[in-house]
This record gives C-alpha cells, sequence and structure tokens, in this order.
C-alpha cells in the first residue's frame, strides 16, 4: 500500500550529483574533480587543493513531471514539479601537503511526489485507493572525510557518513466496515544510519589517472507513527486506533565508482566513469502499523526485488584560462526497478542525461552553474491489475556559490 517516494535522477531513488561542477560533469567527475565538492565525489582529490580551506554552497533546482496513462482509462498527472536539493562541501588543510579535512552535507536520495486529485487517482479513479497518492522521502548526509597522500602519485581518502532519513506516505482509504467515510491513511517514520566511504586517485602517468570511490550501504530502522481518521465502531472493535506506531527498515545501496581520466591537450580533459550501485538487497518494503496494520490487508508489505544498476559515462572539461572552465557530459542510466514491481510512486526508466556547465574561480570567489536534461525511456507498467504507459520529464540546474579563506 505504501511505497518510497519519487527520485530525481535514474536510479530507483538516488539524486543527482550535486554541485556544478559534479552535475556539469556528472558522466565523468570522479578522475580530476578538483573543487570543494570532491569531499564527496573523490575526496582523494582534495589533495590537489592548494592547501587554502574553502566554503562551497550549492542548490540544485528540480523539476520533474511525471504521468500514467491507464491503458484506455484515466490519465494520472503528479504536481508540484519544482523541488529544491541543497549541498554544502568544507575543506580545510590539517598539515600542509599532507591531511586535507573534508566535510560534505548533502540530500543523496529522495524527493517528494504528489499527483493531482483527479483522473486515475480522482474519485473513481483506477488507482486511487491502490497507491499513495502523496509521498515524501528526505534524507541528510553529514559525511567527514580525512584526504592524505600515500606517494607523489598516489593519494587516498577514508571516512564516515551519518544519514538522516525520513518517510511520509498519504493515501486514500476506501469506505469500508472499518471507517464511517472515506479517509486519509498517513505514517511519518525516520531515524539515522552509520556508513563509510574510500576513494582512491593515482597519477598512472603525467596524463592519465585512475580514481576509485567505494560508499558502503546504510541501514536506517525509522520509527514513527500512523493515523487514519474517521474510523468507525466496528474499526474500534476490531482493535484500530486514530493513531498507532508505525516502523520500517530501509538500506540505502552501496556505491562503486570508477574513473579514468587523460589530459589530451594542456586545456582539455577527458573522463570515462563507470558506476554500479548496490539496489539488490532491496527486495521488500514493509510498513508495519502496529494494530492498524489488518486495516490494510497486507498491502503494507509490497515486493521490490530490486537488481543491482549500473552507470556509464564519458564527460569533457575545456580550461578557458584565468579559472573560467566549460564542462561537459553524457551519462546512461539503468534502471534497477523490474517491470513486475513498477510503480507509479517510482516512475523509473532507463534514460540518458545530457549535461553542460560553467564555473569560474577568482582569487577568492567561486561560482558555477550546470544544466541537464534527463531523456527518459517509456514505460509500460502493471500498477494493481491496470496497466499503463509511464512517462517522466526532468529538467536539472545546479549553482555553486563558494568563497576561499
Amino acid at each position: 500500500m505504501f511505497l518510497i517516494s519519487q527520485f530525481a535522477w535514474g536510479e530507483g531513488f538516488r539524486n543527482s550529483a550535486p554541485g556544478a561542477y559534479g552535475l556539469g560533469q556528472s558522466g565523468g567527475r570522479y578522475a580530476y574533480i578538483d573543487d570543494t565538492s570532491a569531499a564527496l565525489h573523490n575526496p582523494a582529490n582534495l589533495m590537489d587543493l592548494d592547501g587554502e580551506s574553502s566554503l562551497l554552497f550549492s542548490p540544485t533546482i528540480v523539476h520533474i513531471e511525471s504521468e500514467f496513462q491507464v491503458d484506455g482509462g484515466n490519465l494520472a498527472r503528479s504536481e508540484e514539479p519544482i523541488k529544491l536539493l541543497p549541498s554544502f562541501f568544507a575543506v580545510s588543510p590539517i598539515v600542509s601537503e599532507r591531511f586535507v579535512f573534508g566535510l560534505s552535507v548533502t540530500v543523496p536520495y529522495g524527493l517528494a511526489t504528489e499527483w493531482e486529485n483527479a483522473g486515475a487517482f480522482g474519485p473513481g479513479g483506477e488507482l486511487r485507493y491502490l497507491t499513495p497518492y502523496k509521498s515524501e522521502m528526505l534524507t541528510m548526509q553529514l559525511n567527514p572525510v580525512m584526504a592524505f597522500r600515500i606517494t607523489d602519485n598516489l593519494t587516498m581518502a577514508v571516512g564516515l557518513s551519518a544519514m538522516y532519513s525520513k518517510l511520509r506516505f498519504e493515501q486514500f482509504y476506501p469506505d469500508n466496515v472499518f471507517v464511517t467515510q472515506e479517509t486519509v491513511a498517513e505514517a511519518e517514520v525516520d531515524g539515522w544510519g552509520i556508513g563509510a566511504n574510500f576513494a582512491l586517485s593515482w597519477d598512472v602517468t603525467e596524463k592519465d589517472r585512475l580514481a576509485l570511490s567505494i560508499r558502503s550501504e546504510t541501514t536506517i530502522d525509522h520509527q514513527g507513527h500512523g493515523k487514519i481518521g474517521s474510523l468507525s465502531g466496528d474499526g474500534y472493535t476490531a482493535g484500530a486506533t486514530d493513531k498507532s506506531d508505525a516502523s520500517t527498515r530501509i538500506t540505502y545501496p552501496w556505491i562503486l565508482g570508477i574513473g579514468y581520466g587523460r589530459q589530451l591537450t594542456e586545456a582539455l580533459t577527458l573522463e570515462l566513469q563507470y558506476e554500479r550501485v548496490g539496489f539488490s538487497d532491496f527486495e521488500e518494503l514493509n510498513i508495519d502499523l502496529a494494530n492498524n496494520t489488518p486495516l490494510l490487508g497486507g498491502a503494507n508489505v509490497t515486493p521490490q526485488d530490486w537488481d543491482d544498476s549500473e552507470t556509464f559515462g564519458v564527460a569533457l572539461r575545456y580550461d578557458h584560462g584565468e579559472g573560467l572552465r566549460s564542462h561537459a557530459s553524457c551519462q546512461l542510466f539503468k534502471s534497477p526497478v523490474p517491470d513486475s514491481t513498477l510503480s507509479t510512486t517510482i516512475p523509473d526508466a532507463d534514460q540518458m542525461a545530457y549535461t553542460i556547465g560553467l564555473t569560474k574561480q577568482w582569487d577568492r570567489a567561486y561560482w558555477g552553474f550546470a544544466y541537464s536534461y534527463v531523456e527518459y525511456d517509456r514505460r509500460e507498467a502493471n500498477v494493481g491489475g491496470f496497466s499503463g504507459e509511464m512517462q517522466v520529464k526532468l529538467h536539472l540546474l545546479s549553482l555553486n556559490m563558494g568563497w576561499r579563506f
């Protein structure tokens, strides 16, 4: 009955790469990233910075629209398409040229989705009682790291991360013996989890670099409450209450990233990138509503059976001189969601992301922007026995505002 909220990028519920550099070179950001956001993407590259402390604030504006056309029936359309993903990064040398401390505060997973109370989700609509009309996944990750130099051409970083996760769902509940009229069932749960990450950058030659980034999975036990209104006498007799405890467990995936960079000329750099994301542990979602669980008739347990996903990307960076750079990339995302469990709550599909960006470093100030258009494959889905076609349109804009001390 309840599922996870809509995402902003392409793999299940993972968000886009934060920062103007990260988004502008999403398809190749591991090998040569050298601004403050390297604290997240590849903290081993913090050793490439100039030994000064720096701060970077980088919000990403998301415009996403989803539609599901029921075969021979109504259209479901999402609303409130504009979302905001804030990110913050900080870097400070501990021992000049030996150790560098970095911190990233990001929103790695989830967004919010709300379907119009019309069409397939309107009164009499095919999906009204089958899936949430409003859902939210909010995450915040604090990731301190320490980078150090092993040899002249090899750097490494290690870190720990603390992730906060909040899930909220709202779904129409039909008029039946347990309620006096159609009502809304709600659940809100949250929790914290701990993870770790590791990164390595190796200058194979003066013009070639290999990079490795590994991030562990993070399992979070969520606790909170559920609510349902308009309970009838039979509902109370069955043990239901207006409010109940609620809980679930979510395992956020491990991520393996490998990058290869080549300095083609003094100004032009090429990067190739591969990622694998461990979504295969997401086998089911079980929302336990304690004494109110029987009201759902077993619909609180939703099979997922996701697969590990992969991305393949290529990126170019051109240095124009005087701190001005342009960035471009394309990246293929393979969806982890199988046809058998695809839903309107996570309207995922294979996709191609095209990105461009521009960054500028002055003596102290740092500025940048990046734009991405994501082209989703159209995909057939079956939601509660209703088949139809799913379509997603996604645009992203990331801004950089930074300062060196």
